[in-house]
């Protein structure tokens, strides 16, 4: 145990899911120190389009992979976990709105996506949208759905969690091993960190250390860029997602839009497929000149095997627990808890 009997761990990276553990475990009572290579802004929460999402798009239904009745509980508890300062009104409610190719593609998801999304016609669409020129005969509308600057985010769970006396260090971690006498030693930039636990964070970083403790976690990155853009004339205030736009507005940026990343492909052919984007926005809602583009960051998303969520302690490692997700902005307040618990069990077992 740390000093005064009080369990001192480690998180390794500061990225949402890194400053959400973090906020929560300072919140139970334990003292936590921050290891962060980047702590100015990580490039995975940089690139996050920041849709709090539960229900996934009607122009890119989910894969069956995806836990729907999870992230609707996840965004419960990031309500809960936002409604005070410095979180209190980092996330607009407003809902989002998505379309298909087609009125019964459209239909088929808001029925499979179960009571959170309905269906509206094109009159109910203009109070929605009232900017859209031509409005498709059939759109879900998530109403439960929110959108928050992900960076943001992060900054007010790491302020927090300050607040409660937790320690950011600016360390790249790159060893850690186990101490004869318990608990674990870090090891990267900077001098040793001896804590009682360790929560690996580290997004596509984290199987190099786990297989330090011989455990094989796959955690590939997959690209994708988020671009800013402004356009004055554009009236939106929710998520608006179609088979050729993904965008939403934003106070600090104007508006932010979303776009696939071929794998290996050049910025070149990236930034084309976004002007492309923004060449649709300006016909849908019959914008008088195209969005200016003001930005664009390509980031490589960490997506765990499997159904893309990894919350667990390692076997051959008592008090490491693995943590990686995606989505990981919607995923972040619910996966630190069970981050905590899983914490809290490995400290009872022993």
């Amino acid at each position: 145990m740390g000093l005064e009997n009080v369990l001192r761990v480690a998180v390794v990276g500061s990225g949402v899911l890194g400053a959400a553990v973090a906020d929560e475990l300072v919140r139970r009572g334990l003292s936590v120190v921050v290891c962060t290579a980047e702590e100015s802004r990580p490039p995975v929460t940089d690139a996050a389009f920041g849709w709090l999402n539960s229900h996934g798009s009607a122009a890119e239904p989910p894969s069956g992979a995806r836990d729907q009745d999870e992230l609707a509980r996840s965004l419960g508890v990031l309500r809960t976990v936002t409604a005070t300062p410095p979180l209190r009104g980092l996330i607009a409610w407003n809902g989002a709105v998505s379309w298909a190719s087609t009125a019964a593609a459209t239909a088929r998801f808001a029925e499979q996506s179960g009571p959170g999304v309905a269906t509206v016609g094109a009159e109910a669409l203009r109070r929605i949208l009232p900017g859209l020129r031509v409005p498709p005969p059939v759109v879900a509308h998530a109403s439960d759905e929110g959108m928050v600057e992900p960076d943001d985010l992060r900054r007010a769970f790491l302020a927090r969690a300050r607040a409660g006396g937790a320690t950011v260090v600016a360390a790249r971690v790159d060893r850690v091993r186990a101490r004869r006498a318990g608990g674990y030693e870090l090891w990267g930039t900077g001098a040793a960190l001896v804590v009682d636990r360790v929560v690996l964070a580290c997004g596509t970083g984290l199987p190099a250390l786990a297989e330090q403790f011989g455990e094989h976690i796959d955690v590939p990155g997959v690209p994708a860029a988020r671009f800013t853009f402004t356009a004055p004339e554009l009236r939106l205030d929710r998520v608006v997602s179609t088979p050729s736009f993904e965008i939403r507005p934003s106070a600090r940026h104007g508006f932010v839009g979303a776009e696939d990343v071929v794998p290996g492909e050049p910025e070149s052919a990236t930034r084309a497929r976004v002007r492309t984007s923004l060449s649709a926005v300006t016909e849908a809602f019959g914008l008088p000149r195209e969005p200016v583009l003001e930005g664009m960051t390509i980031g490589m998303r960490p997506i765990p095997a499997g159904d893309g969520v990894l919350c667990a302690p390692l076997a051959s490692a008592p008090g490491v627990v693995a943590l990686a997700a995606h989505p990981g902005v919607t995923l972040a307040a619910a996966l630190a808890q069970r981050a905590a618990e899983q914490l809290g069990e490995s400290a009872g077992s022993e």
